[in-house]
């Protein structure tokens, strides 16, 4: 009995989608620049509900807009450095690679927790 007990605390958690560990993969349909991703921000999980990759190239810019909820968005780039919250808009992306954004509850605004709503537009390089 205690060897199950220990073996089952020595397994590794499973991670959830939508997690740091397993971000959700952002992909704007062919012909347009902009994408819609919805989410709820839930009190009993105040980490990141919902983390999105997606992949940029050097030069672009994310334009963001954000309803509901109140959050905090943290973009990590792809060299692995981080900035937020209060994201400037539009974003200057310096590098290309892979972009995270973590979208988690602002603990420090009413209305915090509840559904939200982010459209997320990055224009081709002209």
């Amino acid at each position: 009995m205690l060897a199950a007990a220990l073996a089952m605390a020595a397994a590794p958690a499973v991670a959830q989608v939508g997690s740091a560990a397993m971000p959700i993969a952002l992909k704007m349909k062919h012909g347009t620049d902009e994408i819609v991703v919805h989410g709820v921000l839930r009190e009993k999980a105040v980490d990141a509900c919902c983390t999105y990759v997606f992949k940029a190239h050097e030069g672009q810019k994310l334009y963001w807009d954000e309803t509901g909820a109140a959050v905090r968005m943290v973009i990590t780039y792809p060299d692995g450095t981080a900035d937020g919250p209060g994201l400037p808009n539009p974003l200057p992306l310096p590098a290309t690679g892979a972009y995270t954004v973590a979208v988690s509850p602002d603990l420090m605004a009413d209305g915090a927790f509840g559904r939200f709503v982010l459209t997320m537009r990055i224009p081709p390089l002209r």
